[in-house]
């Protein structure tokens, strides 16, 4: 993994002016808060714009657009707030940590992000379950636990999409101890050892 500058972020992707803008004040906000909170780790903020930013980006490519999708466990925005500035999918944000959420809210109002809701809760009490296209999840928590997680609110012929890193096969052999799945997997083109599952038709065995 390189230490991709702004620059070469933006020749890797695919947006306007407006939502580049919209980036950079998004990544600015998170310099002035990681001061007060721990939004990300202090190691990984020194590749920013690939380790999060362009991380988060590359699942629009298997969202495609104007989609719904129930983000677990949200942090300080990745992969959701990305995502949905950079296009015209409907995003539901889940994060448990208070002090997240308020930043995330600060976010939403600063840029006018109008394509997502947040909620301060844990993705095991929320109430809400709207009629979702995929779940996604970025370093959050085994992919068994996610499968339970998502469950709640999995439909016929939704999608989850997970970001995960090397341990992705070990997760694979123990989640299969308790359901079964479809899935496929899909390289990370930000990290060598990472992979994207996308898993569907998920039953309780």
């Amino acid at each position: 993994m390189g230490n991709l500058t702004f620059n070469e972020f933006i020749l890797k992707i695919n947006i306007n002016d407006q939502k580049l803008d919209k980036l950079k004040i998004y990544f600015n906000l998170i310099n002035i808060w990681q001061k007060k909170f721990n939004l990300i780790s202090k190691n990984s903020f020194k590749n920013i714009w690939e380790r999060h930013f362009l991380d988060s980006y590359q699942i629009l490519k298997l969202i495609g657009d104007k989609k719904r999708v129930l983000d677990i466990g949200s942090g300080g925005g990745f992969p959701a707030i990305v995502c949905a500035i950079c296009s015209n999918n409907f995003f539901t944000l889940v994060e448990s940590n208070k002090k997240k959420c308020v930043f995330l809210n600060e976010v939403k109002k600063i840029i006018k992000i109008k394509n997502i809701e947040i909620y301060n809760s844990r993705i095991e009490d929320l109430k809400i379950n709207k009629n979702y296209d995929y779940i996604s999840a970025r370093a959050v928590t085994s992919l068994d636990k996610l499968l339970i997680y998502s469950l709640k609110f999995y439909k016929n012929g939704m999608y989850c999409i997970f970001l995960k890193g090397k341990t992705f096969l070990n997760e694979i052999k123990d989640a299969e101890k308790k359901f079964e799945f479809y899935y496929k997997i899909e390289k990370s083109i930000t990290d060598k050892y990472g992979k994207i599952l996308l898993i569907k038709n998920i039953k309780k065995k």
